[in-house]
């Protein structure tokens, strides 16, 4: 079992630096097309977000090399025990600290897969599109003022319908109506 789950640990390892070299790859293709299109109106956040990107996916080696250096020295203490339990009874056998190698195994395969997220704390590369951005204010502010302009302008009709209800369409009509400045003569 312990076998296994060193093999399946070494391949969580080996994937993640896998993935981060493609990802490497492709970034530095695609790096001088970012600086080209950074240049233009709009775009001049596409440079910020593809260095954060980069730094983010460059940093994902060192934080699974402290995670295999964290790993590795709970190995060691495990095999220390190990060699005690050799040294006292001539043999080893299976006890709480073998127990406790195979778990530390499966959180070690299951560590090695959040080391993106945990290089994403430290430099975070979700990136605000500012286009985006400006287009989203844009229409939240004309929706907004469209729908108090129409509140008002219903206010407004709601009013004269309740000044028309409340006296008489003859006396709406000659008192100059809801507006007070059409007054004859003014």
């Amino acid at each position: 079992m312990a076998e296994v789950l060193k093999v399946l640990f070494e391949a969580a390892a080996l994937c993640i630096n896998t993935i981060r070299t493609f990802y490497m790859i492709v970034l530095a293709i695609l790096g001088p097309l970012v600086f080209g299109i950074a240049v233009f109106d709009g775009f001049q956040h596409t440079l910020t977000v593809w260095i954060a990107r980069y730094l983010n996916i460059f940093l994902w080696l060192p934080v699974a090399n402290i995670f295999g250096g964290i790993m590795g020295k709970i190995q060691e203490n495990m095999l220390k025990e190990d060699l005690q339990q050799i040294a006292t009874n001539g043999d080893t056998f299976f006890s709480t600290t073998d127990t406790a190698y195979l778990i530390f195994m499966i959180i070690g395969i299951i560590g090695y897969f959040t080391v993106p997220s945990v290089a994403n704390y430290i430099i975070h590369a979700g990136g605000n599109n500012a286009l985006l951005q400006k287009v989203t204010n844009i229409m939240s502010t004309s929706v907004r003022n469209t729908a108090s302009g129409s509140a008002s302008m219903t206010k407004d009709a709601m009013g004269a319908a309740y000044n028309r209800l409340a006296n008489s369409m003859a006396d709406s009509s000659a008192s100059g109506g809801y507006f007070k400045d059409k007054i004859e003569g003014k």
